[in-house]
């Protein structure tokens, strides 16, 4: 099998309905947004910008196992029982594909207390603030973040 990166775009997804038999996890992170307050666009948009980097890193180095399906945006402020509800009707969708492995990657520890209630494993992730590391500490600090998640779906694999 070709060893291919599998993001939601015209090309990987025709890649991967010739090769689905082989990718059985699915990725969705999780972003807030909200312009409740100049500091939450900047925030927020700062924390998506990581998740970016993070879903990258995941994809490179499980390329051809994982699928990185279209992020799940919600409102900051939102309850979030109810988008929970909506969350657990997008899972729904995404296994019935068949992927055997789906995972929620966020950095709201608000999702944090549903953890147990998804058909999926949630993996929350400490933020990084802005302006808190320089750029190489960030690089390094965000490298070690995703070395913990990738030994965490690699163990989930052999489970």
């Amino acid at each position: 099998m070709e060893v291919f990166k599998m993001k939601w775009n015209f090309n990987d997804a025709e890649q991967y309905v010739q090769a689905k038999e082989y990718i059985d996890t699915a990725i969705i992170p999780l972003i807030p947004y909200s312009f409740s307050s100049d500091e939450d666009i900047q925030k927020l948009s700062f924390q998506k910008e990581v998740m970016d980097v993070f879903t990258t890193q995941i994809e490179k180095e499980l390329k051809g196992r994982i699928f990185l399906i279209p992020e799940y945006y919600y409102l900051k402020d939102a309850k979030i029982e109810e988008e929970k509800q909506n969350l657990d009707q997008q899972i729904e969708h995404v296994q019935s594909q068949p992927f055997n492995h789906v995972f929620l990657l966020t950095f709201d520890s608000q999702w944090r207390k549903k953890v147990k209630e998804f058909d999926a494993d949630l993996l929350w992730i400490p933020s990084i603030k802005e302006g808190n590391l320089n750029q190489v500490d960030k690089q390094q600090l965000i490298q070690a973040q995703v070395e913990e998640v990738l030994q965490l779906i690699k163990e989930s694999w052999s489970n």
